[in-house]
């Protein structure tokens, strides 16, 4: 009972505020039309205007999540990880069950043609096209 009666005075106290809050902001709102109607621009622009700045300052307190949008995509990734974490008994012994089956290992590959050559004789280095070299002219093999 008395969390129940603890809410209802934070509910009662955030709508007094909201209120209030409301009631100067549209107070304000009105005020800034008076001064720019006054000042000679058009009800339209004003308008406008007024229609923007309520949209700028008003946004930020309709926001329900205090949390980013990373945080709000990716809040379960956490929890999932700490709720299935297995421990570390569990996991050696998991591993002592499953033999480790080697794989062979192939050691017969080709390498490609490599792009360029070295001139065994002069030791220039030449493309791997050129069939005579350009410096001592040797056939390149």
């Amino acid at each position: 009972m008395a969390l129940e009666k603890n809410k209802n005075k934070i509910t009662r106290k955030k709508l007094v505020l909201k209120i209030l809050t409301l009631a100067l902001y549209i107070a304000l709102s009105l005020y800034l039309y008076y001064l720019l109607v006054n000042y000679g621009i058009n009800p339209l622009i004003i308008s406008f205007i007024i229609l923007f700045i309520v949209l700028i300052t008003i946004g930020p307190f309709l926001r329900r999540n205090k949390q980013g949008l990373y945080s709000r995509m990716f809040s379960g990734s956490k929890k999932g990880l700490n709720q299935n974490k297995v421990p570390k008994m569990e996991i050696k012994q998991i591993e002592k069950e499953e033999s480790k089956i080697p794989k062979p290992i192939n050691l017969e590959f080709e390498y490609r043609k490599s792009l360029i050559n070295k001139c065994k004789n002069c030791g220039n280095i030449v493309p791997n096209f050129v069939k005579k070299c350009p410096f001592c002219n040797k056939n390149i093999s």
